[in-house]
This record gives structure tokens, C-alpha cells and sequence, in this order.
């Protein structure tokens, strides 16, 4: 009876493999540091699919000035969710921080969707002065998987 309980377990025996670390420091960066800003629920009425992902571009922590801020990249991705198709990524410019504001209206407008970033501050380690001296931007994105814009303001 104990051998037929060992040809039991003989198939499922495994073995462990080991993995070596890639030497990708700036891959290892953005995916380990990544936050995906795009909401839960996208518009409707929207052509094509977004994601939209911030990444710092270093470990680290502001001291005191908004200059000292680690600056924080933004990608997105476009595409139309078509079988084997493969999205297509942007870059806006650096930032100190980011945060998604609104899908805007595409009502009749199958060809691109619309969307609204804002930039921010960090939470900790930023002097008041340099707080309510520091102006938040707004950037208005324009995209469809051929091509993206963005206003600033």
C-alpha cells in the first residue's frame, strides 16, 4: 500500500528554479514605483480605451523646496481594444506629481478622446512658503492610437 501512495506522489514532485534579477534599473524603476491614475469607470461615450500611469523618476523625498521634489513621469496608453492590437503609449513632460481630473465630453467625436490632468505637490516635506507660492498646472489631452496633444494652462 506504501508503494502505491509513492507512484502517487512521484509525478507531482517539483522542482524550484531560480531567477536572477535583470539589470534594468530604469524598467525596474517605473513598474515598481507605478500607479495607475485612470479611473475605475471610464466615459461611456468614449472611442478608445486609456490608462494612465504615473512613476516617479527616483526614490526620494522632497527637503523643503519644490525643486527637491523627485520629478514624476506620465504615461498613457491608447487603444481601441481591437484583438492582437498593441496600445499606444505617451509621455507628457515631467512633473512633480500628477492627478487625474475629468474625462471630457466626446459627444460626436469618434475619432480621439479627452482628458484632464493636474499637476501636484507631494504631500510632506515642502516648506508653506514654497507651498502657496507653487501654482498647480492643468493639461487638457487630446488622443486617439495615431496621435495625442495636450494643451497647458
Amino acid at each position: 500500500m506504501k508503494l502505491l501512495y509513492l507512484a502517487l506522489l512521484l509525478p507531482l514532485s517539483v522542482s524550484a528554479e531560480q531567477l536572477q534579477p535583470l539589470a534594468k534599473p530604469e524598467l525596474a524603476t517605473v513598474l515598481g514605483l507605478l500607479e495607475e491614475l485612470t479611473p475605475a469607470t471610464q466615459h461611456s461615450e468614449q472611442p478608445f480605451i486609456v490608462r494612465i500611469y504615473a512613476a516617479p523618476e527616483q526614490i526620494s523625498e522632497c527637503d523643503g523646496s519644490v525643486a527637491s521634489c523627485p520629478d514624476v513621469r506620465l504615461f498613457f496608453t491608447v487603444s481601441s481594444g481591437d484583438i492582437l492590437e498593441v496600445p499606444t503609449l505617451y509621455q507628457l513632460p515631467a512633473q512633480k506629481g500628477w492627478q487625474f481630473k475629468a474625462w471630457s465630453s466626446t459627444t460626436g467625436n469618434k475619432t480621439a478622446v479627452s482628458f484632464t490632468l493636474q499637476t501636484r505637490l507631494p504631500e510632506s516635506n515642502i516648506e508653506v512658503e514654497a507651498r502657496q507660492a507653487w501654482q498647480a498646472q492643468e493639461f487638457i489631452i487630446t488622443a486617439s492610437p495615431e496621435s495625442a496633444s495636450y494643451v497647458s494652462r
